[in-house]
């Protein structure tokens, strides 16, 4: 039985029921690093359920922040005589709880780790999976290095998957402040896979279907994460945004006219990712940033911080390479 095969057939486990996050952010304190209040009982369970607990983390916490309209929950996770900070950005549909991998990645390489859901995303507030712009996920991520400011060690390196990786090169194209060391994207989104049929989605849809339905695509070869993100996970939006789609024509539209940026970037990217235009991704990503660095892993699909092994090993040793230079 293939991958595909697996993942559709019926899962044998009795039904588990989806716990209810809704009111989580309503009992969350300001965001201010201070590890000085005890986490409320909804988010031990909430954390219990997405297994964020690091026995690498001496102290943890989390809080809402606002930016651009938006109430945004944003999770910290301190080491005893921290290295620096990594900032983590996820892609579109994620969310803070499916990136554990990255989380550790971070606490066992000696970093403090602090990573944001975007609006419309996991805890945040906002409609689900829709923006306006993708300078909106920028603004959000710069309220939060704000927040950070004096309060988590340097350097500052950021981690972004897809729309993530999106979000970090807006900031770097578009913010005054640039308080980042180390840039490590992750599959960055510039242009979609099959982009020549999904130009049409948007272009009808946003007349005649607001909230097209989502579909789950098998983006990694680890086939319980794609489980479970598609069958048990309570904050995975069934639908995707038309507005959102909107946000990314811009952002295709805009990116490749950006200034030349001399700082050198790390690119990670699987061959077979069949969710974004790697490819030409690839190239005007270097036209952008003539410093950057690529990684080919071959047979690695989009999910890459959720990749099995070797795939996982190869991106790790990337990371790392990265890191010590």
């Amino acid at each position: 039985m293939d991958l595909l095969q697996e993942f559709n057939a019926v899962d044998p486990s009795p039904v588990i029921r989806r716990p209810d996050y809704s009111a989580l952010r309503s009992q969350l304190p300001a965001l201010d690093f201070a590890c000085d209040q005890p986490l409320p009982e909804s988010v031990i369970s909430y954390r219990n359920f997405y297994r964020l607990n690091f026995p690498e983390s001496s102290a943890t916490g989390i809080g809402t922040f606002k930016s651009t309209g938006f109430e945004l929950v944003a999770q910290y996770w301190l080491v005893e005589n921290p290295r620096g900070t990594l900032f983590i950005c996820h892609g579109y549909f994620d969310h803070t709880g499916i990136y554990g991998a990255a989380i550790r990645f971070g606490l066992e390489r000696g970093l403090n780790v602090v990573a944001v859901d975007f609006p419309g995303h996991g805890l945040s507030s906002g409609e689900p999976v829709a923006i306006d712009t993708f300078l909106q996920y920028r603004e959000v991520l710069e309220a939060l290095l704000r927040k950070a400011k004096g309060k988590m060690p340097e350097p500052w390196h950021g981690m972004g998957q897809s729309t993530g990786g999106a979000t970090l090169l807006s900031y770097l194209q578009f913010s005054l402040w640039q308080p980042f060391d180390k840039i490590m994207l992750l599959a960055p989104l510039v242009r979609p896979a099959r982009w020549h049929l999904r130009k049409w989605m948007f272009y009808l849809g946003r007349y005649l279907m607001p909230h097209p339905s989502r579909g789950f695509n098998i983006n990694t070869h680890d086939a319980e994460f794609s489980r479970r993100q598609a069958h048990r996970d309570p904050l995975q939006s069934p639908v995707m945004s038309i507005r959102w789609l909107g946000a990314m024509v811009d952002w295709l539209k805009v990116f490749p006219k950006t200034a030349r940026n001399p700082k050198s970037i790390l690119v990670i990217q699987g061959t077979d990712d069949g969710t974004v235009d790697w490819r030409y991704n690839m190239r005007v990503i270097r036209d952008r940033f003539p410093n950057s660095k690529r990684v080919i892993v071959r047979g690695a699909r989009h999910q890459m911080i959720n990749e099995t092994q070797p795939y996982r090993q190869q991106i790790l040793k990337a990371l790392d390479d990265w890191l010590a230079q």
